[in-house]
C-alpha cells in the first residue's frame, strides 16, 4: 500500500540516529524496527489530510483511495509506519509498513497454497485495476505462526510489495504489507528482521 506526499511535514521531528525502536501494535504484536521508523497517530494523519487537500488537481480515484485509507486507520482497522529518511528521485513516495487484522484463515495445505497462489493474479488484478504477477507466493513460518507471504510490483512505478499473512489465532491472521521503493533495499531487511523478532502479545 502506498503513502504519497506531504508525509515530509512530519519528518521535522524525526532523528537521524537510527536506533532501535519498540512498536506496540493496537492488534497485539511488537515490533523492533530501526528508529528511522515511525508510527502514524491520529493527529499526524489530520496534518497529512489536511496539507493533501491543497492539491490540485487530484484524481477521483486517488481522493477516494486516501479516503478510506484514512476512514480504516481512524476507526482502528489498520496502523501504518512509515520510514522518515527520504528516498533520491522518488516523488514524495516514502516505504512504509501497513498492519491489518482480518478473520481469513493462511492457507497451510500444499494443495491450498497451490490453488490459493493460482487465483490470486487475476484476483489481485480485478481488485486493483492492473495487471499483477506475483514474485513469490508461498508459505512459512515466522515464530512458529503459519505465514502466506507474496510479493509483486507496486501501483507506483519502481516500488514493490510484501505482504505477509500471519495466522496468531483459529480465527485471527494479521496481515503486515511493505510497500518500498527498489532503490532502498535496506527496508527489505528492516521489515524481515522486525518478523523473526516479532513478539504476540495477549490481547485485553
Amino acid at each position: 500500500m502506498r503513502f504519497i506526499v506531504f508525509l515530509s511535514v512530519l519528518l521535522m521531528a524525526a532523528t537521524s540516529v537510527l536506533a532501535e525502536k519498540k512498536m506496540l501494535s493496537r492488534f497485539g504484536v511488537t515490533l523492533y524496527l530501526p528508529d528511522n521508523w515511525r508510527l502514524l497517530t491520529t493527529s499526524e494523519l489530520n496534518a497529512v489530510d489536511d496539507a493533501e487537500a491543497f492539491i490540485e488537481p487530484v484524481p477521483n480515484s486517488k481522493i477516494q483511495g486516501r479516503a478510506e485509507l484514512s476512514k480504516k486507520m481512524r476507526d482502528g482497522g489498520l496502523e501504518l509506519i512509515f520510514n522518515t529518511q527520504k528516498i533520491k528521485n522518488a516523488e514524495g513516495f516514502y516505504d512504509n509498513i501497513t498492519l491489518l487484522e482480518t478473520h481469513d484463515q493462511v492457507p497451510e495445505a500444499a494443495a491450498q497454497i497451490k490453488s490459493t497462489c493460482a487465483a490470486l493474479p487475476s484476483l489481485l488484478s480485478r481488485t486493483l485495476g492492473r495487471n499483477v504477477q506475483l514474485d513469490t507466493c508461498e508459505g512459512k513460518s515466522i515464530q512458529n505462526y503459519p505465514a502466506f507471504v507474496l510479493s509483486y510490483a507496486g501501483d507506483v512505478p519502481n516500488t514493490r510489495l510484501v505482504q505477509y499473512m500471519l495466522q496468531l489465532e483459529q480465527n485471527r491472521s494479521l496481515v503486515l504489507t511493505l510497500t518500498y521503493h527498489t532503490e532502498n533495499l535496506q527496508v527489505v531487511t528492516d521489515f524481515e528482521t522486525a518478523l523473526q523478532r516479532l513478539e504476540v502479545n495477549n490481547l485485553p
